[in-house]
């Protein structure tokens, strides 16, 4: 992985619009689906929201709650990571190569320092 992202061509932050001409209810779509049919997401949820769910009271008002708070936090985490990403985006066009190699570097850095921990 390390060999493929130094060779790979710079990051230019440029989006290519005539690319995806899906409508945003195609888009939100899609995502929930990935989203629903991920192991990951079932696991956690099994895992993590049951310890906050009083077995006394409403279970589905509670999963509401649980599930609203998850899912206003998770939409404001996107959105800064987005915002980040696109102020972001003219440094790693002057920067791209070089920023490619550097995560390459780092990553053959890692896995040549995995065999050796004991």
């Amino acid at each position: 992985m390390g060999i493929q992202v130094w060779r790979s061509p710079p990051i230019t932050g440029e989006v290519d619009v005539s690319a995806s001409q899906a409508s945003g209810w195609h888009l939100y779509r899609q995502g929930v689906l990935a989203s629903i049919t991920n192991p990951k997401v079932l696991l956690f949820f099994s895992a993590f929201l049951p310890q906050f769910i009083d077995p006394q009271r409403s279970l589905m008002l509670q999963y509401f709650v649980l599930a609203g708070t998850f899912v206003a936090i998770e939409c404001m985490v996107e959105g800064l990571l987005a915002n980040m990403a696109n102020r972001i985006r003219r440094w790693l066009k002057r920067v791209g190569r070089g920023f490619n190699r550097t995560c390459g570097g780092i990553f053959v850095a890692i896995g040549a320092a995995l065999p050796l921990r004991a």
